[in-house]
Formats: C-alpha cells, sequence, structure tokens
C-alpha cells in the first residue's frame, strides 16, 4: 500500500510543471508511512503520507489527530484506494489532504500557498462488509432517539428498551457500530455518545422517504378546516394523529405559511371502511388535483414520538426532529421551513454536542 500510494504521488505531482520528487524516506515515526520531499525551482515542500487499505471516517479522524500531534510544515496525506465523500469532508476540514488510486486528490499547504486538487477520476468501488442501515425503519428509532436526547450517555440495553425504541439489543450494537465508524458517535466508559449530531440529522434528512404512502383529499374551506374534520374524525375512531409538514410546522414556526395541510394518521386508519365514514359523515373528498389535505401513511409508528400539543385547538403536531425531516425531503419551500424549524428547535442542544466533544478531543476536559 506504501508503494502504490508513492507511485500515486508521484504521477500527480509529475504532471505539473517544474515540480521535481526529490527523495521518499520511511520514518521512524510510528504516526508516518513515509514522507517525500518535493522541489520547484522556487519552493521546496514535504509531504507526510499514511497509507491505508481502507479508510473509514472514524480513521480519518483519528490519522488526523495524529498528523495534528506536530509534522511541522509538512503537508499531511492520507492514501487510500478509494475515499468517501464524507471521509474527504472530514479531511479538508481538518486540513488534511488525501489521494486515491484513480489520481483525486486534494493537497494543500497554507504556509507555502500551495494548493492541488483533482476531481472527476473514476475508480473502483470501495468494498465494505455488509453493515447495517441506521437509516431504515427500525434502526432509525435508534437514531431518533440519540437526536431526540443528544447529550445523553446510553447502555446498549438502556437504548433497547427505551420506550420510544423498542428493538433488540443485537440491533442497537450493529447501529452502534455503524455510527461510530461513521464518526457520528463515540463510545466512552461503554456508553454511546453523539459526535457529530449536525452531520447525522443531514445525512438521515437524505436518505429519509418520506411517509409510506400520501392520499390526497379535498375538504370545503380550507386548510385549517379540513385538519379540523380530520382530527375529529381520528378521535372519534380512537386513532392515533399528529398534524404533520406544514401543518406542523405552522404551530413551531409561525412565519411558514401554508395552503395545503398535512396529518399523520395510524396505518389502521387507512381501512377502506374508516376512509369512507371521513368521505361521508366528515366532507372528505379523493382528488387527484387540488387537495387541501394530504393523509399521510406513517412508515413507522417513531413518527409519533415526542408529538406536542400545540395551537389553540391543542391538537397533536409532529415533534421538530419529525417536522424537519418530512419538510427538508420536500425541497423549495420545504427546505426554507425545515431551515426555519433547524434553527429554532433544534440547533442549540446539537450545537453544544459539537462543542463539547470539540473542546474534549482539545483536552479542555
Amino acid at each position: 500500500m506504501e508503494r502504490e500510494a508513492e507511485d500515486v504521488l508521484r504521477g500527480i505531482l509529475g504532471g505539473l510543471v517544474d515540480v521535481h520528487v526529490m527523495s521518499c524516506v520511511r520514518p521512524a515515526d510510528a504516526a508516518l508511512d513515509f514522507t517525500m520531499d518535493v522541489v520547484s525551482s522556487s519552493a521546496r515542500f514535504q509531504f507526510a503520507v499514511q497509507a491505508k487499505s481502507r479508510v473509514t471516517p472514524q480513521t480519518a479522524m483519528s490519522a488526523c489527530h495524529r498528523f495534528h500531534g506536530g509534522i511541522a510544515r509538512a503537508i499531511p496525506v492520507v492514501f487510500a484506494p478509494t475515499i468517501s465523500p464524507r471521509v474527504t469532508e472530514i479531511l479538508r476540514a481538518q486540513g488534511v489532504g488525501y489521494a486515491d488510486r484513480a489520481g483525486n486528490c486534494w493537497l494543500r499547504s497554507p504556509h507555502d500557498h500551495l494548493l492541488i486538487e483533482r476531481q472527476g477520476f473514476r475508480g473502483e468501488r470501495q468494498a465494505t462488509p455488509a453493515a447495517v442501515d441506521p437509516f431504515s425503519k427500525k434502526s432509525s428509532r435508534i437514531v431518533r432517539a440519540l437526536l431526540g436526547r443528544p447529550m445523553k450517555g446510553w447502555r446498549v440495553r438502556e437504548l433497547a428498551e427505551d420506550p420510544e425504541v423498542q428493538v433488540s439489543a443485537g440491533l442497537v450494537v450493529k447501529v452502534k457500530r455503524a455510527l461510530v465508524e461513521e464518526g457520528y458517535a463515540v463510545e466512552r466508559e461503554r456508553k454511546l455518545y453523539l459526535r457529530e449530531p449536525i452531520e447525522l440529522l443531514k445525512t438521515w434528512s437524505q436518505e429519509y422517504s418520506g411517509p409510506a404512502a400520501a392520499t390526497p383529499f379535498y375538504f370545503r374551506r380550507d386548510a385549517a378546516a379540513a385538519e379540523h374534520s380530520v382530527s375529529q374524525w381520528c378521535r372519534a375512531n380512537s386513532l392515533q394523529y399528529a398534524l404533520a409538514g406544514f401543518s406542523a410546522a405552522w404551530r413551531l414556526a409561525p412565519e411558514v405559511r401554508y395552503s395545503v395541510a398535512a396529518v399523520y394518521v395510524d396505518g389502521a386508519g387507512f381501512d377502506p371502511k374508516l376512509l369512507d365514514q371521513l368521505m361521508a359523515e366528515y366532507g372528505g373528498k379523493p382528488v387527484d388535483t387540488g387537495p387541501n389535505l394530504l393523509l399521510w401513511r406513517p412508515f413507522d409508528q417513531s413518527v409519533f414520538v415526542g408529538a406536542v400539543k400545540a395551537g389553540e385547538l391543542e391538537q397533536p403536531v409532529t415533534s421538530a426532529l419529525q417536522t424537519y425531516l418530512d419538510l427538508n425531503d420536500q425541497g423549495g419551500r420545504g427546505e426554507d421551513a425545515a431551515s426555519a424549524i433547524f434553527e429554532k428547535h433544534l440547533a442549540r442542544d446539537l450545537k453544544a454536542v459539537v462543542t463539547q466533544e470539540g473542546n474534549r478531543s482539545n483536552g479542555a476536559f
């Protein structure tokens, strides 16, 4: 792997005008695999390289810490056959360069005003062992609990048995391993703590597929009247429900405006007989165009976790976390509304975790 890293870097640097590789040295420093001395007509550079057969977000952060242990003015570089977008994001944020087998690279030295960047070269797909998807139906309950109480440390069984999670301890172990490897969480004293909650939420929102189904309805009058009719129908039939999407956003961040309501209704509410009742007794009419209410079928009952009572009628409203996910999935105005929800209800606690973990990494405590 070291020889391959050397060959790739020689190829990248050899393609530059007036740049020559002078030597490669295997130092005694265990933090490095080799250093490469390079000269041009106006400057001399040294690259300090760690070569890895596979690099994950977790190993990328470890490499950054080792580099920051003291390599003077040398330019730090991580080499691996393939490097994922999340890893490149972590390395760039830490000022650590990278190169892959295909020749993609980002090599930067602020001291020497040097930047070499090459993108778009296609290489092999990274072979990774099969892992659990943290954002699948049941696994996402674990992620939801972590983000819902972002400062809390969790033991495996405590998390598995939490009333809002209720999954097997084995699944928690698998999700924990995936989150730690991806750098979203860290384990300390046998407890799982979030490390990068904002990035975790961002990734979840990108993977989130929304409600299991959305049935459009039209009710007389406006969206608020439609919400009231559906609320009455749900209460009459003991159906769990919560205002969602823009309906929830308006209660959580009143600057958000909307004309089409959305309501999560327990899966039992989609029984044909109950839907017939909604139409016959409450004025709902299924439509293909021009709805003023969307009846959302939950992908999992966890969408109701953290629901709060809001508005003059004190109707149940999805949590800020669930509302953010549903709105961010819609793009356009949905993303703008999601941003408002994030800043008003989520940002403070999630940013506090990032600050705390940063202080811990820097030795503040």
